[in-house]
């Protein structure tokens, strides 16, 4: 059997990281218009809710649940 060196065993680690950093930066990218809120402001309080659903309190009072 051939042992692999520990060059290509980084390599390979590397290389994964790398992949890894590009697919978030471009999920990151895709939803970069979508807003929580209705009115495009960040959330005013975050709380867990009810079966793993978070919930965003909105400047305007209003509740905003996702899963």
């Amino acid at each position: 059997m051939i042992r692999p060196t520990k060059k290509a065993v980084l390599l390979v680690i590397a290389a994964a990281c790398l992949v890894v950093f590009i697919g978030g930066m471009a999920a990151a990218w895709h939803n970069r218009h979508h807003m929580i809120c209705p009115d495009g402001k960040v959330p005013v309080a975050q709380m867990n809710g009810i079966l793993g659903q978070t919930e965003y309190r909105c400047h305007d009072g209003r509740v905003v649940t996702t899963s």
